[in-house]
């Protein structure tokens, strides 16, 4: 399953943290089953799964996220990867 690295630097997390909250909708739509979110600072990394690379494309190209991301409180445009799984191990 393709995770989809998204990562970027917000001028105020709670902020940034109801505006992606209120984006769910719109990731479940594109087939996203789950998402881990982390945080260092002004940092967020925020993984997000897609059962496949072509659901994951959808959903950057959908102009919603264009929307989403200007009231996001960006400090810089967001950085995102499509990463696929190699090991997991759970200790």
């Amino acid at each position: 399953m393709p995770t989809l690295l998204t990562q970027h630097d917000v001028a105020d997390f709670d902020a940034w943290r109801a505006v992606f909250a209120g984006h769910q909708d719109n990731r479940r739509a594109h087939g996203a089953t789950a998402h881990h979110i982390y945080r260092d600072g002004s940092t967020v990394v925020v993984l997000t799964d897609f059962p496949t690379r072509a659901a994951i494309e959808a959903f950057l190209a959908d102009p919603a996220l264009v929307r989403v991301s200007a009231a996001a409180g960006f400090l810089a445009p967001p950085v995102t990867r499509i990463v696929d799984p190699v090991d997991v191990e759970v200790y």
